[in-house]
């Protein structure tokens, strides 16, 4: 039982996908304060040209 444990505790094949995993959630995390960001910003602009075509209507009529 001894050398199972032994060697259970000293194989690091499973360390690769493990750092691989925390590198692929720190990119996601990234990437979505990165989209959200975006998202902020484009309904802004949006907003802004929404805001200038109701006031060119209004001016119209």
């Amino acid at each position: 039982m001894l050398p199972g444990l032994k060697h259970f505790l000293t194989e690091e094949s499973g360390q690769d996908v493990v750092e691989y995993s925390l590198v692929l959630v720190l990119i996601g995390t990234i990437v979505m304060i990165y989209l959200t960001g975006m998202g902020l910003t484009l309904t802004r602009i949006l907003q802004k040209i929404g805001n200038m075509l109701e006031s060119m209507s209004n001016s119209m009529s």
